[in-house]
């Protein structure tokens, strides 16, 4: 019986990491570096997931088990809960309660009721193999852990069994989830677990049992995914280190002569594989700023300017706070009554839509928020971010802020 329910596991790995495999090849882009490098860590409530369930499950004993294997099979519930440390690791506290049953010498099926309680990692093969993707319809999920699990715990089944008092032991568990994505929140879970303990769980003893007790598990469930549910990479690719030290090369070069413009776009192009194209929307949007502040004074009634972002982030660089100052200046010597709109936005062509929107938000107040300190009224700024509706520029060029 063991040997029919090792093969059993066997085919179901097999299966799911075919389909695995077909899913990677079906013609949906792959990241090129797929797991461990770029991420940026979400906060301690971020990436959470509640998982309910039930099933059906047997347990047998390491040497010889009696009877038919259909008598072994008995149902039970499951709850988890689960929190995702990075696309590919996490971590799972894991309960289940139910009934399991043993044949005994006279060939009789005895149940007796367990809970097991048990703290599992979690490998996310889909992501580890495949590359991180929100929107990915399948993940393979497989896990190892260890626990506790309390049978024979009442008054019929110590009297079915002939034995007095409960039995508690460690199990070390094992298992596949296999997951199916069904909306941004909810997941439909099928799991092919095993527990494995000492075989004096079981109340019923047998002739040659063994020393182990097997139990082998199948379930179905629904999984619900809260707080922020995906994961943000810094840039495909590059560490965090990469992009720190980028964003330096970058500011220092900002400050060199006009000669120097064309050898900075060609690092920024060249640290971060950019394409020609990328690199002439650069340069057509620093042709836009210096136009607007060139442009004379009497065909520009307020001052105006752009503010650049790092990608992906609300936080201003060195850049951005020396042209608020110069800004914060020319507002104070302008005129009194003019109000200024500032306006955030970000490239809606790569992340998700709510995330865009609340980084342009984001850029839009930090911008404000600066300028109040610097000197100009509350009552003179207001501020708004903007939707994928609004894009002043090419993708590229989206990291801005506009006060107008």
């Amino acid at each position: 019986m063991r040997r029919y329910y090792v093969a059993a596991v066997a085919a179901a790995l097999l299966v799911s990491f075919g389909t695995l495999c077909a899913q990677e090849t079906s013609g949906q882009e792959v990241s090129p570096k797929p797991s461990f490098k770029g991420f940026v860590t979400n906060g301690f409530w971020d990436n959470w997931e509640i998982t309910v369930g039930g099933g059906t499950g047997a347990a047998f004993f390491s040497h010889t088990s009696l009877g038919e294997p259909g008598k072994y099979f008995q149902g039970f519930g499951e709850l988890s809960v689960t929190k995702w440390l990075h696309p590919v690791v996490g971590a799972r506290a894991h309960f289940q309660g139910g009934t399991y049953a043993t044949v005994n010498s006279a060939l009789e099926t005895v149940k007796w009721p367990h809970l097991a309680v048990h703290v599992d990692g979690m490998i996310n093969l889909s992501n580890w193999i495949g590359g991180y993707k929100e929107d990915r319809i399948y993940y393979a999920i497989p896990y190892a852990g260890m626990g506790v699990m309390a049978t024979n715990f009442t008054d019929a089944s110590q009297n079915a069994s002939g034995t007095h008092g409960a039995a508690c032991n460690f199990v070390f568990a094992y298992g596949l989830q296999n997951r199916f994505r069904v909306s941004p929140s909810i997941d439909i879970n099928l799991e092919l677990k095993g527990l494995l303990g000492m075989s004096s769980l079981s109340p019923v003893r047998t002739r040659n049992q063994g020393a182990f007790l097997h139990m082998g598990n199948v379930s179905v469930g629904v999984t619900y995914r809260f707080g922020k549910r995906d994961f943000v990479r810094g840039a495909a690719g590059y560490t965090l280190d990469d992009i720190e030290s980028m964003k330096r090369e970058a500011e220092k070069a900002a400050l060199e002569a006009e000669a120097a413009e064309a050898e900075l776009r060609n690092q920024i192009a060249e640290a971060e594989a950019e394409t020609k194209a990328a690199e002439s929307r650069l340069v057509d949007a620093e042709r836009e700023i210096k136009e607007l502040r060139n442009r004379p004074v009497e065909t520009v009634a307020a001052p105006t300017d752009m503010v650049f972002f790092d990608y992906g982030y609300g936080i201003l660089n060195n850049e951005g706070r020396t042209r608020l100052d110069v800004l914060a200046k020319e507002i104070l010597a302008g005129p009194a009554d003019h109000v200024y709109e500032i306006t955030g936005y970000a490239d809606f062509q790569t992340g998700s839509k709510s995330h865009n929107e609340a980084l342009s938000l984001k850029r839009a107040k930090t911008v404000n928020d600066y300028l109040v300190e610097a000197g100009i009224p509350a009552e003179r700024l207001k501020y708004r971010g903007t939707d994928a509706g609004e894009q002043p520029f090419e993708a590229e060029c989206n990291q801005v802020v506009i006060i107008r």
